[in-house]
């Protein structure tokens, strides 16, 4: 029997995602308007990213058991507005970028595609 594919994308092409940099220019993107930053990820094989300009130097996918105490890894690009893939390795992922301007706000253009 085929395996059906599960998918879900998290747009904010048409809406941007405000996002808020802290002093130190670090910025937790928050995905989801129900959760908050963390996905859950669980039943997904792989996530692809895209993100527009930012002021962000440093793109980082955080997977792995995120919520409470924490034991994740994690994967840094260049924000270039390429599609970035990566497969799922645990069972929620969040979406931090840093080298942003300190203490301000930007709307930022991204989608997230998540495939089983």
């Amino acid at each position: 029997m085929q395996d059906i594919p599960h998918t879900r994308f998290i747009n904010f092409v048409d809406s941007p995602a405000v996002v808020a940099y802290s002093p130190a220019g670090t910025a937790q993107v928050q995905l989801d308007p129900q959760t908050g930053a963390f996905v859950d990820v669980t039943g997904y094989r792989s996530i692809s990213i895209r993100t527009g300009p930012t002021s962000a130097s440093l793109a980082e996918l955080v997977i792995g058991k995120i919520s409470g105490t924490t034991l994740a890894g994690l994967s840094a690009w260049t924000p270039d507005s390429q599609i970035h893939t990566f497969d799922v390795v645990g069972p929620q992922m969040a979406l931090v970028l840093k080298g942003g301007q300190p203490n301000s706000t930007e709307n930022l253009q991204l989608w997230v595609y998540l495939r089983s």
